[in-house]
């Protein structure tokens, strides 16, 4: 068949969007549309009679014609993609006429690949929306869902992909007054508010919540709502604010020691001690109690470091006034910073006029215990409130005098904090005006048997027990233990003991706890065998000898670990890396 012959079916012919040709038997063109033409370059009548397989030269496209027909044949010609689709006709005289359309894909697959793409990104957008810790909830203009992130779901007890495509209303029981997102759909405002809601178990979640229209252009065209939980929080302010009215309260605090107007409960007279060490370090303290300058408190977990704190207030001319205690370690930082400086109202959503501990304490003394596990960024501004003697609340401008005795504590050398950077070296400097250490119970092991009886009289009563002491197996062994926990330790170990007292009237092996009874156990065993230090040279020599042995021992039995040797050999963990360089011994 030749177009050619029919007028109107060649213009039809020709001004069709796709490649048509018409191929006989051996691959030769007989006719080809004019799209055709331009796709190979040439003019009809140059490619009457080209073998369409050196114009296309594909062995799959090759192999359809000897089928049939076929449809769907992928064709990549230059930057270009095609689908081909063969069809063919019988002839009177048994020969075989193949009719060829190519359809340009190129375009259709490059906007593919751009919906994949998008649809990609898309799709890491919402892994990324859904690791936040904010709830995003997304509605188009017709209150459809197209957003919901694991945090909403977690907040609100649903499952986003339950909750996506579908329309606001069939979620929650609301309406176009009465919803945050629908009424900024319809207005174009942005809303902010704090909320608290039950979820379907009946726990109370709050909520602080933004929700801003989205635009396009000048069109609103959806809602967004972020919402935060501030459930633990709130939950934290209620409780500093419940236990803050208990501080003010006596009778909220009982104790066996009288507790004073000051709110405190201790003075040197409730120390209890024996050795000189502690003898020297509360006649420091005694001393530095007479002036106004900060002091920092340095003494590992249990050392009495709060106990010196009270009975320093209590010893100054300002013990009248108030003294008043904060954990640094117990709050996140935004809580507080509220709580030292105090707030004001619209500082931030829920914010009230509250003093803070600086304004409570005025004219007295206020304790920031571990000191060290306070932020940098807040130890600047307590920098700045401790050298201008000046305090701000949050969010307002006026400054207020203040007039408050800083005593700080922490549980490390300070030295290694700075350079850790737990503490800034220039706070160090100005709340360390006095340095006052106290030492651990290994280092004071006179004080053992003076704390033992103490702690025997103090809760033997309560626990209904007679107990006149300990036996001496227990009494040898406490004075070798390293005590990590020092004086609230062996205070613990003590209650522990008298609570599996029966008819005994003294504290021995079987009542101590299982931990201190596999350490005296081990400590019953020789560390070195006469064999294995020869009884030679002088005595200096030989103490060396034998402190090298048991070092080792200590650290083959801790598996290199200096903190733990140390602790085993009852020393300092820097006092036990000297001695390892000393005796060129690695571990």
């Amino acid at each position: 068949m030749n177009v050619d012959q029919h007028p109107l079916l060649e213009e039809v012919w020709n001004h069709a969007f796709d490649c048509m040709m018409v191929i006989n038997e051996d691959g030769k063109i007989i006719s080809l549309n004019r799209p055709a033409a331009r796709l190979f370059q040439g003019s009809p009548s140059n490619l009457i009679g080209s073998s369409v397989f050196e114009l296309i030269p594909s062995e799959e496209f090759e192999k359809s014609f000897q089928k049939k027909g076929k449809t769907g044949i992928q064709i990549s010609l230059g930057t270009k993609q095609f689908v081909g689709n063969i069809g063919c006709h019988e002839n009177m005289d048994k020969s075989v006429t193949y009719y060829l359309f190519l359809k340009d894909i190129t375009h259709s697959q490059q906007l593919q690949e751009q919906i994949n793409e998008m649809n990609k990104v898309r799709q890491l957008f919402d892994v990324i929306l859904d690791q936040i810790e904010e709830g995003i909830c997304v509605i188009d203009e017709h209150g459809k869902i197209l957003f919901y992130n694991r945090k909403s779901g977690e907040v609100d007890s649903l499952e986003p992909e339950a909750v996506r495509n579908k329309r606001v209303h069939d979620i929650w029981n609301v309406d176009e007054h009465t919803s945050t997102l629908l009424t900024t759909v319809r207005t174009g405002r942005t809303l902010n508010h704090r909320e608290t809601h039950f979820t379907t178990n009946g726990k109370p979640v709050t909520t602080l919540v933004r929700t801003v229209p989205l635009l396009l252009g000048e069109q609103r065209a959806a809602a967004m709502e972020i919402s935060k939980d501030i459930t633990e929080q709130k939950q934290l302010a209620d409780t500093i604010m419940e236990l803050q009215k208990q501080t003010k309260s006596p009778s909220a605090l009982p104790s066996t020691l009288t507790l004073q107007k000051n709110h405190t409960r201790f003075q040197f007279e409730n120390i209890v001690f024996s050795s000189r060490e502690m003898a020297q370090t509360i006649e420091q303290a005694r001393r530095s109690a007479r002036s106004k300058s900060n002091i920092l408190i340095i003494g590992e977990t249990g050392t009495g470091k709060e106990l010196f704190a009270q009975s320093i207030h209590n010893e100054s001319p300002r013990n009248h006034n108030p003294f008043i205690a904060q954990n640094c370690a117990a709050l996140p930082e935004s809580l507080l910073e509220g709580l030292l400086f105090g707030t004001t109202v619209g500082s931030f959503t829920g914010a009230v006029d509250r003093a803070g501990l600086f304004e409570q304490a005025q004219g007295g003394t206020l304790l920031l215990d571990e000191i060290n596990s306070m932020s940098p960024n807040l130890q600047a501004k307590l920098l700045r409130v401790l050298q201008e003697r000046k305090v701000q609340r949050l969010g307002s401008a006026k400054v207020i005098d203040i007039d408050v005795r800083v005593i700080a504590t922490m549980n490390e050398e300070p030295l290694e904090a700075i350079s850790q950077g737990r503490l800034r070296e220039d706070l160090y400097y100005r709340l360390g005006v006095v340095n006052l250490v106290i030492p651990p119970l290994r280092n004071r092991k006179d004080d053992i048997r003076t704390l033992a009886h103490h702690f025997i009289a103090k809760h033997a009563k309560a626990l209904d027990v007679s107990v006149n002491g300990l036996e001496a197996e227990v009494y040898h062994f406490f004075y070798r233990y390293h005590w990590p926990g020092n004086v609230r330790q062996l205070e613990h170990v003590i209650e522990g003991c008298l609570n599996l007292v029966y008819d005994e009237t003294t504290i021995g092996f079987d009542h101590l706890p299982p931990v201190m009874k596999n350490k005296l156990q081990n400590y019953e065993k020789p560390l070195a065998t006469e064999s294995s230090v020869q009884l030679s040279g002088s005595m200096p020599e030989q103490i060396e000898k034998l402190e090298r042995i048991m070092i080792e021992q200590a650290m083959n039995h801790s598996g290199g670990n200096i903190t733990k040797a140390a602790e085993q050999l009852g020393i300092s963990r820097q006092n036990l890396n000297y001695k390892l360089k000393k005796y060129l011994i690695y571990s």
